[in-house]
């Protein structure tokens, strides 16, 4: 007898840890709309945010339901860490490059591949790396501004001068690591999206209870942000109740 309950706890352990592996390793896409009073309905941004990739490698057949629907790519940090080999990351730049124009922000964990080889990867796929700086890409007679900043816990964050060159008129996209900086980008500008990862949704939860909170989109007035769940995993290759996640934002036009 007590034998075979020693067995079935063992069985329903091993079923947990599957369970949590196959959410670590899911390939979640969430789209979100965002209304800016700005633009017209007939206008349209298709942004796609990924973040915290970490040692995973990027799914061919999300690129391939991907290409056409994007016109910016948004890379939000920790695309990698100690230990991940520079081909895998160099294949997963190749693949998110293929979608659109490119821009990515430091996260905590990138220098550790040793910033000079991540530097080059991101350069021979003419990525933007936004470090305390912007940059403006226009489709249609449409514009919007990219501003990014250095990671705060390996580099220096600069956030004056990383919105030096935004104008009162400019359509803005904050991007930063660590949701941390919503508030300091806003005392400064009036961003439309801001978007952040870093926390992974806590990325083993129980319940409402997580070591940081569940990533989130939330709507504001003529403006939204995002903080996402990330898409790989750090320290263990397990989630539960904060799957895996990136993300299609469209912006167009509220009248």
């Amino acid at each position: 007898m007590i034998g075979w309950i020693i067995g079935t706890v063992f069985v329903i352990i091993f079923l947990i840890f599957w369970y949590m592996f196959f959410l670590a390793f899911q390939t979640n896409v969430h789209t979100h709309s965002l209304l800016i009073d700005e633009w017209t309905k007939d206008n349209q941004f298709h942004i796609f945010f990924i973040s915290d990739i970490h040692r995973r490698k990027l799914s061919e057949k999300l690129i391939q339901n991907l290409i056409g629907k994007v016109d910016i790519v948004i890379i939000g940090g920790d695309l990698t860490e100690r230990g991940v080999p520079l081909k895998r990351t160099n294949d997963n730049i190749r693949m998110l490059a293929k979608l659109g124009n490119t821009c990515y922000v430091f996260g905590n964990n990138d220098r550790e591949v040793g910033e000079q080889n991540l530097r080059s990867i991101l350069d021979t796929h003419d990525v933007h790396i936004l470090e305390n700086s912007s940059v403006k890409f226009e489709k249609n007679n449409l514009s919007v501004r990219i501003v990014g900043i250095n990671d705060g816990f390996e580099g220096n964050v600069k956030i004056n001068e990383a919105f030096q060159d935004v104008k009162e008129s400019d359509i803005i996209i904050f991007a930063t690591h660590a949701p941390a900086y919503f508030n300091n980008a806003k005392k400064i500008s009036k961003p439309h999206l801001l978007l952040a990862g870093h926390l992974h949704g806590g990325q083993i939860r129980f319940g409402p209870f997580g070591i940081y909170e569940k990533g989130s989109y939330r709507e504001k007035e003529n403006s939204a942000e995002l903080i996402s769940n990330g898409y790989g995993t750090t320290a263990v290759p397990l989630r539960l109740g904060a799957k895996s996640e990136c993300h299609l934002v469209t912006i167009s036009g509220r009248h």
